[in-house]
């Protein structure tokens, strides 16, 4: 039970971070120790759960999926999104560098974490510190480029979905700030708090079969080229701290204290985590 109750915690901090323009739920499942069974779990939906459930061995096709995490997982998620969706628009709109702050303060320290993972053992170090670079470049270009005005038809929905499932699965690469982009973040979330259940469960058509091919692909790299790898997310965790970083010009010095506060929080709180060492970020 206390297992569910952490997975079901998790999920709710993943799917907080969802909703955050610029955080990525992949990073709070980093932080968090379930990244390695996160992709495990979405892996086990393969060709033969697939094979099995069409030929109605149903039985057999969903026994193949840890539901024990999953469940509790995808109930914080959608726990998550579905209460908090209007409280992070306001927070956001009102109070965006507190938030950004306290994000800030935890991809920090997950990157320094990750690079001591990155660096012990590595016997590829020079083509990780090309792919650390290469990282970090592609997330301050995501960052700074140029949102883009598409349509809300149901195809551009369904792309949506698949696009921004993969961002959220990757560390330091913001699903949400991928919506800003090719301008559908409003109009899903707006969904999401009226329940527009077309809209709902095409967007979520595209987000499963993104996951679905997607989690395959990363999971083969981490492990054919584990160091490397991790080498190009803690460059793109680098990189996303550029769009993250809360302060700005004409600021009050005690509103500065309390950011600075809020970074710290954030940064101790992965350090505690690993200090305990009861979880594994990685693997």
């Amino acid at each position: 039970m206390k297992e569910k109750i952490r997975y079901f915690l998790c999920g709710f901090l993943m799917g907080i971070a969802d909703t955050i323009p610029g955080v990525s739920g992949g990073t709070i499942a980093f932080i968090t120790g379930i990244y390695g069974k996160l992709l495990d779990t979405i892996k086990s939906a393969d060709k033969e759960f697939f094979r099995l459930l069409f030929s109605l061995q149903i039985k057999k096709a969903f026994a193949k999926i840890p539901w024990g995490f999953a469940v509790p997982l995808l109930l914080g998620i959608g726990s998550a999104i579905g209460s908090l969706a209007h409280v992070m628009v306001m927070l956001l709109e009102q109070h965006a560098d507190i938030v950004w702050a306290f994000f800030f303060g935890l991809i920090f320290s997950s990157l320094l974490i990750l690079l001591k993972e990155v660096k012990d053992k590595n016997p590829q170090k020079t083509a990780s510190a090309l792919l650390f670079v290469l990282g970090a470049a592609f997330a301050v270009w995501i960052s700074f480029a140029n949102p883009v005005a598409l349509s809300h038809s149901y195809p551009v929905i369904f792309a949506s979905g698949f696009i921004a499932i993969c961002a959220m699965i990757l560390p330091g690469i913001s699903g949400a700030f991928i919506l800003v982009l090719i301008g559908q973040y409003h109009y899903i979330l707006n969904a999401v708090t009226t329940f527009n259940l077309p809209v709902i469960l095409l967007f979520l058509a595209g987000c499963l079969c993104g996951i679905l091919s997607f989690a395959h692909i990363l999971s083969a790299c981490l492990n054919n080229f584990y160091h490397i790898t991790l080498a190009f997310l803690s460059g793109i965790l680098a990189g996303s701290l550029v769009m993250l970083f809360p302060f700005k010009s004409g600021q009050s010095f005690s509103h500065m204290v309390i950011l600075c506060g809020l970074i710290l929080l954030g940064t101790i709180i992965p350090i505690i985590i690993n200090w305990l060492g009861k979880k594994q970020y990685y693997r």
